[in-house]
């Protein structure tokens, strides 16, 4: 047996000794941080963008949503991997783009044309819990966890712009008007809407998942949220709308967090 064979015989249990003791050494650190950052949401409702019936026309389709985010992280790290929870103040929701045409009561060989815009936005307490790894020193960030929330509040503010090709017919220009958002069961066959406004299931819960940076006591991160919820599901319907209505977003995030 060669010399170089019996020291490495010799030193490979003691630095695999030494390397178990310095992780079993390395301690964990707690932190408290405060977080704010956008939200560009949507919601997955799916629906024909264009119906014809015979005695009006519909067009409708959806967009994305920007809204804020605040709340408190807690922080939990023990050499390159951290837990991080928290509670946030999250606004979600979608963006409805609607065209109506129908026929003027008064003379049907005239349209009359109402083009909506409402902005759904829906207010949620959420608690994720996220593994973060950094590997390395660079700052780079790997996170991903699951989510739960609670809904809070919000409103579905939407603006009608009203026309005619009717020389005769006397439209008013732009209606505006406000619904709040109610949690709880939805009603059949009124969409996204019941007579107490916009709705939406109480409680959601996903996944998030993302990249991030981390300087000193300044983390920055951008992530995305996977609803796997349906807020939307109604029994005994046979609207396409409702089918699959889930929160998805992106997440742009700053955290600073104390005692570092």
């Amino acid at each position: 047996m060669s010399v170089s064979n019996t020291v490495s015989r010799l030193l490979l249990p003691a630095l695999l000794l030494s390397a178990s003791a310095a992780s079993a050494q390395t301690p964990t650190t707690y932190r408290l941080g405060l977080r704010a950052g956008l939200n560009r949401a949507n919601v997955t409702l799916q629906g024909p963008e264009r119906s014809v019936y015979p005695t009006y026309t519909t067009e409708q389709h959806k967009s994305a949503l920007l809204g804020g985010q605040l709340g408190v992280v807690l922080e939990a790290a023990r050499g390159p991997l951290a837990l991080q929870t928290g509670l946030l103040f999250s606004q979600k929701g979608t963006v409805i783009h609607g065209f109506l045409s129908t026929p003027s009561p008064d003379r049907p060989q005239y349209n009359l044309y109402r083009d909506g815009r409402t902005q759904a936005r829906y207010h949620w307490l959420e608690l994720p819990l996220n593994v973060v790894y950094s590997p390395g020193r660079s700052g780079l960030q790997l996170f991903a966890g699951p989510y739960v929330a609670v809904g809070v509040g919000g409103k579905a503010a939407t603006v009608i712009h009203n026309s005619s090709d009717d020389p005769n017919q006397l439209v008013v220009p732009t209606t505006r008007f406000t619904d709040k958002i109610e949690y709880g069961p939805g009603e059949p066959d009124n969409g996204t809407i019941s007579i107490r406004g916009y709705y939406s299931r109480r409680f959601d819960a996903g996944f998030n998942a993302g990249i991030g940076y981390r300087r000193g006591p300044v983390q920055v991160q951008l992530g995305y949220g996977l609803g796997l919820v349906n807020l939307y599901q109604l029994e005994g319907t046979e609207q396409p709308s409702i089918q699959g209505g889930y929160n998805r977003g992106a997440q742009l995030t700053g955290t600073y967090f104390f005692g570092q």
